[in-house]
């Protein structure tokens, strides 16, 4: 006999309750004839019930918040900070230029892989693999041109 579809998920819904009541013992605390002693959930002559309470769990410690810098924090002054701003953006924007350029490369690199080569079929396992190669190193020039973008933004 099977039970109906509604019937087992009503069974499932009890039992999954069941399983999630919470668990309640009773510890106890026996001392035997030779001073030993043992806890127990299970009640025993002689046994003492403990009543623990509930559980307490230590707070998280409370965390300090840090306002800018410490004190003995070396200090830069105005034209020394724009000095290194400039600089960096030097740097940025030679690097900017750099990948503007291989971009560039990589995009003729790219129209040059997809002709096709001699014996090679439309859309075969090499000529994707190439082209999957070079459509990669265009994406990774790009990217790196939008996070140089981002950065010379960023500086003040």
């Amino acid at each position: 006999m099977s039970l109906p579809i509604l019937d087992m998920k009503a069974a499932l819904l009890i039992i999954g309750l069941i399983v999630c009541l919470p668990v309640h013992a009773e510890i106890y605390k026996y001392v035997d004839e030779s001073g030993q002693v043992t806890y127990t959930n299970l009640p025993k002559r002689g046994a003492k019930r403990l009543n623990l309470g509930p559980v307490a769990t230590p707070a998280a410690p409370a965390r300090k918040k840090e306002v800018g810098a410490p004190a003995n924090f070396p200090r830069v002054d105005g034209s020394t900070q724009r000095k290194r701003d400039d600089l960096r953006r030097s740097v940025l924007q030679d690097e900017l230029r750099t990948e503007e350029r291989n971009l560039a490369e990589a995009t003729a690199a790219q129209k040059a892989g997809e002709v096709l080569r001699s014996g090679e079929q439309p859309g075969s396992a090499s000529w994707r693999a190439r082209n999957d190669k070079l459509r990669d190193i265009v994406k990774l020039h790009e990217d790196n041109i939008r996070a140089l973008k981002k950065e010379l933004a960023s500086i003040k």
